[in-house]
């Protein structure tokens, strides 16, 4: 081939790509110091529902802390997992079984789901200490595009043509 014709990356698109895998690193590390200092593993989340209207919306980003068990109160927002498979869900305790298990409800819903009646303690990811409103819809557009492959593979090959266009 010819040494014109060859694709050419210049000095600024390589520096720019290195920037993006210094950002994500950098996400990652920071979520993962923040996990060791909040005890939790996972030290931030974004709301996917309305669940929890008024409180927050869904695309607000919250930072959870974990707390022993016994410091767990009725009106405590914690996220947990109804199972090891299913998306972490946002709610407040509402009661404190005999059990020592918890009962969660949104604020905007009317009633329980069936899972929110016996929640172990080893299900809670941690009580929300600060809420950061908007910033979470980020995520949710991303999590949605990976569920469209080709989108999101269209969307990164446009970025990378401009990137070559504008070299």
């Amino acid at each position: 081939m010819p040494k014109g014709d060859e694709m050419h990356i210049s000095r600024e698109d390589k520096k720019n790509i290195l920037y993006i895998i210094f950002g994500v690193l950098l996400a990652f590390g920071i979520n993962q110091t923040l996990g060791f200092v909040l005890s939790t593993d996972m030290p931030v989340v974004a709301v996917e529902s309305n669940s929890m209207v008024p409180t927050f919306q869904k695309g607000d980003i919250l930072v959870l802390q974990g707390v022993p068990e016994k410091d767990l109160k009725i009106g405590d927002i914690i996220v947990f997992s109804p199972s090891p498979t299913q998306t972490p869900v946002v709610h407040r305790i509402i009661k404190i079984n005999n059990d020592g298990t918890f009962q969660t409800r949104g604020d905007a819903n009317s009633g329980q789901l069936p899972f929110e009646k016996k929640i172990e303690y080893s299900q809670i990811h941690g009580k929300v200490i600060f809420i950061i409103p908007y910033i979470g819809w980020v995520k949710i557009i991303l999590m949605e595009l990976l569920k469209w492959p080709y989108i999101l593979i269209l969307l990164l090959g446009g970025f990378v043509a401009i990137l070559i266009y504008i070299s």
